[in-house]
């Protein structure tokens, strides 16, 4: 823009300059205008030169929005594109950001996490057996001195309960024990038909171990099973070893009996706890089954258990039932389940509550 105005000047000088020596041929013309018409002509040749300036302002500003220019102009969002769209820089960052998120600066590891998108991990101690036609998600492997510690996700086309048949069956095949890990007790509460988790010993009352997940999950493919194999090649890992703690005669969560889903209910976001004479069990529950009969369902089950119904009541969309019973001691219980629509469709809340009286 500079140069612009600057080549503008120069040509109202030049211009200027024209009109004078062409004046000045007749030097009596010349002193007769140079005080009526000097300051005139010199007036217009800048008003030209500023009506020029304007145009040129004009040029410069469509050249300065047209597409192109657009184009050139520095972007964050097409700066990090750019950035994102070179695989080896992206890839080796992203990297670099899922190790740095999987470590604790307080516990750095000994080696560096090894993570494998799409991977089986190999050179393994152990064989760990892969249905067939499954999708590897990938691997993570933690090293803790000359063991390690294996994390492998998978994509299986079966139902959750076949997937742990197929580790059932092939781990006792290969010699694996079936241990009930660490915590020694009965499942209790709400509880799913399809076992959660399998833990499977190498050897009696020592690992390696390992440790089998398998959950619905519906993908763009179909309805499959997320599968989470969890493999300690550590011989005295925790889950294998003698070490087994039951909870104690006043902290006995088995208090609650285990009540099971209807058949082709799935549950969703168990919990449960408590402690002091008081224990809880919540869970929600995808059914078909209305408020009323899913009530049905829990309390013939509770009947079963040696439970007293005391008394209830119930809406389209709610339910309630109180209870009492006696525990293997002779200690009187009395107990709240609770039924409820969960604001979702096919979907149920579950709540139920004992406290020693």
């Amino acid at each position: 823009m500079v140069l612009v105005i600057s080549l503008f000047v120069l040509l109202r000088d030049i211009c200027a300059c024209l009109t004078i020596k062409l004046l000045m041929k007749n030097q009596k013309a010349f002193y007769t205008l140079k005080r009526r018409s000097y300051r005139m002509i010199k007036s217009w040749l800048t008003a030209l030169s500023v009506v020029l300036i304007f145009i040129s302002f004009g040029v410069v500003g469509s050249v300065a929005s047209s597409p192109l220019n657009d184009a050139l102009e520095p972007s964050p969002i097409i700066s990090m594109s750019a950035k994102n769209s070179s695989e080896v820089n992206s890839s080796v960052e992203l990297l670099r950001f899922v190790e740095r998120m999987l470590t604790n600066p307080s516990y750095p590891p000994s080696k560096p996490v090894v993570i494998l998108p799409g991977e089986l991990p190999s050179n393994l101690t152990v064989d760990v057996p892969i249905p067939s036609d499954t999708d590897v998600i990938g691997s993570l492997i933690r090293s803790e001195g000359t063991y390690k510690r294996v994390k492998i996700i998978l994509d299986v086309p079966m139902e959750p309960n076949e997937v742990i048949k197929f580790y059932r069956d092939s781990l006792k095949n290969a010699g694996w024990n079936e241990t009930e890990g660490f915590y020694h007790h009965e499942e209790s509460g709400f509880v799913s038909t399809t076992p959660e988790d399998v833990i499977f010993c190498r050897y009696e009352g020592k690992g390696p171990s390992l440790q089998i997940t398998a959950d619905s999950l519906a993908t763009e493919e179909g309805n499959v099973s997320d599968v989470r194999l969890d493999l300690d090649t550590d011989p005295g890992t925790g889950l294998c070893t003698e070490r087994f703690y039951g909870p104690s005669w006043e902290d006995r969560a088995e208090i609650l009996p285990p009540l099971k889903p209807p058949e082709g209910a799935i549950l969703r976001s168990r919990g449960s706890g408590g402690g002091d004479g008081q224990w809880q069990s919540e869970a929600t529950i995808e059914t078909e089954l209305n408020v009323s009969e899913l009530t049905t369902h829990y309390q013939e089950q509770l009947m079963k258990a040696g439970w007293e119904l005391k008394e209830d009541g119930m809406t389209a969309s709610f339910a309630w039932s109180r209870w009492s019973f006696n525990d293997e001691f002779g200690d009187p219980w009395s107990g709240l389940l609770l039924v409820s629509e969960a604001g979702r469709e096919n979907t149920r809340f579950l709540y139920l509550m004992v406290y020693r009286v």
